[in-house]
């Protein structure tokens, strides 16, 4: 499955929420088709490890 940035790499949905972490220069992702979350590189896209539900990186619901 090869969508680029745009697509969840667990289940390919298009609907990823993003938040750029500035002092680290990564994207932090959460899919709303899974719920997955990852991290990955802003400039590249690259993967950088699965993030947990408790990751402080990505927004939860409330």
């Amino acid at each position: 499955m090869d969508g680029g940035r745009l697509q969840c790499p667990y289940c390919g949905d298009y609907g990823v929420d993003r938040l750029y972490l500035a002092s680290v220069r990564l994207d932090s992702c959460a899919c709303n088709g899974c719920g997955a979350r990852w991290d990955e590189e802003r400039e590249t896209g690259q993967f950088r490890g699965r993030a947990s539900r408790q990751s402080i990186m990505t927004p939860r619901s409330r």
